[in-house]
Parts: structure tokens; sequence; C-alpha cells
């Protein structure tokens, strides 16, 4: 299959030979494929299937705490990788054992009694599943810096999500319409069968295909030094605060939107997957395509400047909600879907273009770590102010804009206040690897805009000459 015809023509121009060509299609057919897994273990089915299992709500969120707990092991992995220089036998043995894992796991109610013993088993196979995903994690990105050309970063990535994003609507309709239909464990069996089956085929895509092209550890090189080289460079260390306070602020509302649009607004799961998933997903289809034209072309910082901006500012939609209106969720998800998937296609370029080549898997642990611990806590301070204040505004009883102002709505104010100031402190730090500022990379927009327009006037009034 030709992927390179899914976005433009410049993607058959930037390679150099054709085991690039055919490695760049790998990376966008395994994502396709390999999501069908992502989508099955990150979504209600696993909560279902967990509760199902007995997980109280103190075991659920300890299960769901071990993928951010296995997080920290991509540390040391970083180093052993990098030192080795053994990216590949990393890659799989790390892929089979976590793709492994997902497939026993749906089998764990035939094997184990349903209760303690099911449970203990669905713990040790999510943990070894996790570890087993730190080294793919670190070696992947690796592979894709040192194979996807620096031209068609932005495009690149912008592809590679779309597909994701399409496949994702599709895996999700097809899990809810099994969860559905078949009852009892027979249900959660084949679908976390199925995905792991599929994960599986993803990592054992790149059978075939040698890592090559990843730079070498240096010299003398030692976990300590590399670890210190993420804060003394300017251009990681900026690069790394940004994303620090900018997921920390996200995550202290991000779970809570839906929570929110349950408890309060009364909102059906249906009008959740038609206003929410699907809407949001079928924009990013649709714009995605541009905005990786927009990073090749003026660089990350710019571009999310331009998505983190315009996402914070559509969270005051819900400061208008109103039980049973579905309106905000379906303008925030909207919005979100035109804006928010530029932040994920300037979270994947940064860690390529921030990271030094020579050591960019401990850069890469190092980021995965931070940002994961900035995620958890955000997680724990969302929901310990929500527990706290939901009296206080109870009590106070105040309306504003004519609609209840309750402690959700306190929190969502809170949130964005938060990331506007982080908008504004850190991301004009943020080195841009465009080599321009982010107010010279708008002056240049316009005039590219400006000059596009002219050229269009002038071959329309030559049309009507003619």
């Amino acid at each position: 299959m030709n992927v390179s015809r899914l976005f433009n023509r410049s993607y058959r121009d930037h390679i150099q030979d054709n085991e690039t060509l055919r490695l760049l299609n790998i990376i966008i057919l395994s994502v396709a494929v390999g999501m069908f897994m992502f989508t099955a273990i990150g979504g209600a089915a696993f909560t279902g299937y967990a509760s199902a299992l007995g997980a109280g709500e103190f075991t659920f969120g300890l299960i769901s705490a071990l993928p951010v707990l296995a997080s920290l092991l991509q540390l040391p992995v970083s180093f052993l990788v990098q030192k080795s220089g053994k990216y590949k036998r990393f890659f799989m043995i790390g892929g089979i054992i976590q793709r492994s894992s997902w497939i026993v796991v749906a089998f764990i109610p035939y094997i184990f009694p349903v209760g303690q013993s099911g449970l203990w088993m669905l713990i040790v196979l999510v943990t070894l599943a996790a570890m087993g995903g730190s080294f793919v994690s670190i070696t992947h990105m690796s592979l894709m810096a040192s194979v996807v050309p620096m031209d068609i970063r932005g495009r690149y990535i912008a592809t590679r999500q779309r597909v994701s994003t399409a496949v994702s609507l599709v895996a999700g309709l097809g899990i809810a319409f099994v969860l559905d239909h078949v009852p009892g464990f027979t249900g959660y069996t084949i679908v976390f069968a199925v995905g792991g089956l599929a994960g599986l085929a993803d990592i054992l895509m790149y059978a075939g295909y040698k890592f090559s092209g990843i730079p070498a550890a240096p010299e003398g090189s030692t976990f300590l030094r590399g670890l210190k080289s993420c804060f003394t460079s300017h251009k990681t260390r900026n690069w790394l605060l940004f994303w620090i306070f900018w997921s920390f602020t996200v995550n202290l509302s991000a779970p809570f939107f839906g929570k929110y649009a349950i408890d309060k607004l009364l909102l059906s799961y249906t009008s959740m997957i038609l206003a929410g998933q699907i809407v949001a997903n079928v924009l990013t289809l649709l714009v995605i395509s541009r905005w990786g034209k927009f990073l090749d072309r003026y660089g990350g910082p710019a571009l999310m400047m331009i998505s983190a901006t315009m996402s914070t500012v559509f969270i005051a939609v819900w400061l208008f909600a109103v039980p049973g209106s579905v309106w905000p969720l379906f303008l925030f998800n909207f919005f979100g879907g035109v804006f928010w998937c530029a932040n994920e296609a300037c979270m994947v370029n940064m860690q390529f273009s921030h990271t030094p080549d020579t050591g960019r898997p401990i850069a890469l642990a190092v980021y995965a770590v931070l940002t994961s611990v900035a995620t958890a806590a955000a997680f724990i301070c969302g929901g310990a102010l929500l527990e706290i204040l939901s009296p206080v505004m109870e009590s106070l009883n105040r309306t504003i804009l004519g609609t209840p102002f309750d402690n959700y709505k306190l929190v969502f104010s809170g949130t964005m206040a938060l990331r506007f100031i982080v908008i504004a402190i850190f991301l004009p730090r943020v080195w841009s690897e465009k080599g321009m500022t982010i107010r010279g990379a708008y002056a240049k927009a316009f005039d590219d805009a400006r000059s596009r327009w002219v050229y269009e006037m002038s071959r329309l009034k030559w049309f009507h000459k003619r």
C-alpha cells in the first residue's frame, strides 16, 4: 500500500531510498492495526471488565496508576537501550510482552475464579504490560526521530494521527456494539483477545526492518551525565518545563468534563458518544492535515500557541451549562476536535526536535516520567478540590450569568486561569525548530497568506480579462 499518497507528494521527494519509504509506511500501518488494542484497553471496556472482576474504587485506582508507576522504569531502560544500541531487540521483546499480556488478560475469568485471585492476576498482567510498554515507547520514538525527515515531520505526524483517529472511531463503535450485544465475560474476552492480537500484529510488522540511523551513545556517557544534560541544555530544559506545567494544568480538569456531563448535566451515554467522541474525531480528521503543514512551515511553538490558547478559551462553554443541555458538550468537543489535535501533533514533533540526537532515549524517558507524575498529581488535586469545594459552593448557592455556579465550574474557571499563566510564562521560552519567535512565525504566516491572496486575485483578474 502506498501510504505516502495519503497526504502529499513531498513524502517521496524527501526519501532517499526505498527501505526508508517502506519503514515510514509501516509506522503508519502499524498504528492503524495497534489502535484496536489501545482503544480497548484505554476506554470503558477496561473499566467495566475490572468492575466485573470485582475491583472496588481503591483497587481500580491502583490498577489505573500502574502505567504511571511503570513509566519510572523508562529512566533505567533508556540508558540500557542507548548504551547497548540494541533498539530493535528491546522493541520486539518489550512489545511482545506488552501485547501478549493483554491476550492473557482476556481469559482471566476462565483461568482464575472471579474475586481476589482474578484481580491479582489482572494487576500482575497490567503491570507486566506497562513494563513492556516502557521499552516500546523509548525505542519507537527514537526510531521515528531518526527516520522521519525534518521537513515533513508535521505532515507525517498529522497523517499518522489522522489514521489512528479514524481507526479509533471505528474500533470504539465496534467495541461498544460487542459489549452491548454479547453478555457476560464473553464480550470482554472477545474485545481484549482481538485487541491483544491486533497489538501483537502491530509489533511483528517491524520484524523484517532494521532500526538503523539512530545515533549511538557518545563515548564515556553515563546515566547521570545524560540526565544532567536534560536540564543544562536550554532547548531541552525549557521544552520540559512547559510540558510539565501544561500537563498538570490540563489534567487538573480533563478527567472531570465527562463526569460533569453525566452527574450534573444528566446526559445519556448516547449523547456523550455522539456529541463527544464522534464530533471530536470527525473534526480532527478534517483539519489535522492543515495543522501538519502549518507545523512544518512555522514550527511547534507557533502552532502550540494557537492550540493551547483556543482549547483553553472554549472551556468557558461549560460555565453556561445547565442540566439537560447537550450543547456545551458539543461545542467543547467541536472546537476541541479542531484545535486539540494540533496539541497532540506538537507534542510528538517536539519529542523529536527538542531532544539531543545522541541522548534522545534518556531525554524521552525524563519527559515521560515528569509529565506522568504531573498528570497523576493533577488527577489527585482535581478530585480533592472538587470534593472540598462541593459543600462550600452548595452553601453559597451562587448563580453567574443566570446559571448555577457549582464546584465543577469553579475548578474549570481556575484551570483556565492556570493554563493562560503557563502559556504566557513558559511557551514563549520554548525553542522553535524553524529559528523564529512566535511573533515572527505569525508575521511570516500573515505575509504568506497575503501573498497567496494577491496571487489569487491577480489570477482572477487575468481570467476575467480573457
